[in-house]
């Protein structure tokens, strides 16, 4: 089973733990070693442990009331990571399907088709486009219902983002829609300070929205095989319903090192966000905290099976919203194997 929840470009480190070895791509490289065609496949194993309203575990879709968090659950989680890529002759042009390691080290889970060119050994410019990946995202169609069971809604969503690479630095920009096939937030029952909801409050809920991201990065050396990596990033929500719409301020620091077979990243990031509008469910404007710290361990070719990779991941994230329904945590561990070719 594979957790989903309503968030569009980055969930919690489900699918990051398909790194599979990819952490020494954080620091400047060629796009690859020869021409032609190249690819990364994995198998990852772990076990999550959520508490979130927006868990669409079978053991979360009834709540008693919207003021919890909803049940602290704990499943078993087993999925495939891949990327494929081919590089022209010259090593300047790179096509690519599947995960970016870029965005896999930012615990972002979308698939990519996208192209990426280099114009020197410091510059480089990557397009790449996020299609919808069907039963992927899904969330509750009515999440404020109480004492019955919540429907499950498809997510349709797409994105794509434009990097400019001008090392030690890149600048990211990064567009998304996304719109749920079952929107109806508010309608089900008396939730609006115990009476029904109106169609203007109801308004207010629609999660159908557009969100913006310009990001900045900067990988810089720290010692001898060790580089650490600042990330900095304003993003901008613009929802149909007010109180869903947010400004979001992103930053985080990962300190990343390379012994040997040996590869271990840390990562500490935090984002604030501050909605628009009031909740008219809960009487007050939403704002959110959010802490997520990660940790990563790769060894390169293990039992000396040569392109393998040993990958073990453990993040925590913690949502600390000002109301309790959008409170969320989450503890993952994940132990996978990769091969590249």
């Amino acid at each position: 089973m594979i957790s989903k929840n309503h968030s569009l470009l980055s969930l919690p480190l489900l699918f990051a733990s398909g790194l599979l070895g990819l952490g020494s791509v954080a620091i400047a490289k060629p796009l690859a070693k020869s021409p032609g065609f190249s690819g990364t496949i994995g198998i990852n194993a772990g076990v999550s442990d959520t508490q979130s309203q927006f868990n669409i575990d079978d053991d979360n879709e009834q709540t008693q009331n919207v003021n919890n968090a909803g049940e602290d659950i704990t499943t078993a989680v087993l999925f495939p990571f891949f990327r494929l890529a081919y590089t022209t002759d010259d090593l300047q042009t790179q096509y690519f399907l599947g995960q970016s390691p870029e965005n896999i080290l930012n615990s972002a889970i979308q698939y990519e088709l996208g192209v990426t060119h280099k114009f020197d050994k410091r510059q480089s410019i990557t397009f790449a486009y996020i299609p919808h990946v069907p039963f992927l995202k899904e969330t509750w169609s009515d999440p404020f219902l109480t004492n019955a069971p919540r429907k499950q809604t498809d997510i349709d969503s797409s994105a794509m983002r434009v990097a400019y690479k001008f090392a030690p630095v890149q600048v990211e920009y990064a567009y998304a829609s996304y719109s749920l096939e079952d929107e109806q937030s508010g309608s089900k029952n008396a939730v609006c300070h115990n009476v029904a909801c109106t169609a203007e409050q109801q308004a207010l809920l629609k999660r159908d929205s557009d969100y913006h991201r310009l990001s900045l990065e900067s990988t810089l050396p720290v010692w001898l095989g060790t580089y650490a990596k600042v990330n900095v990033f304003y993003g901008k929500q613009n929802a149909d319903g007010k109180s869903q719409s947010f400004d979001e301020f992103h930053y985080s620091l990962s300190i990343m090192t390379k012994y040997e077979r040996h590869f271990v990243s840390v990562q500490a990031a935090f984002s604030d966000r501050e909605y628009d509008a009031e909740n008219p469910i809960f009487g007050q404007v939403q704002e959110d905290d959010i802490a997520r710290y990660s940790f990563l361990y790769s060894y390169t070719e293990p039992f000396d099976i040569k392109g393998s990779n040993l990958n073990i991941i453990y993040q925590n994230k913690e949502t600390d919203a000002n109301i309790e329904f959008y409170d969320s945590s989450t503890n993952f561990v994940s132990v996978g194997m990769s091969y590249s070719f």
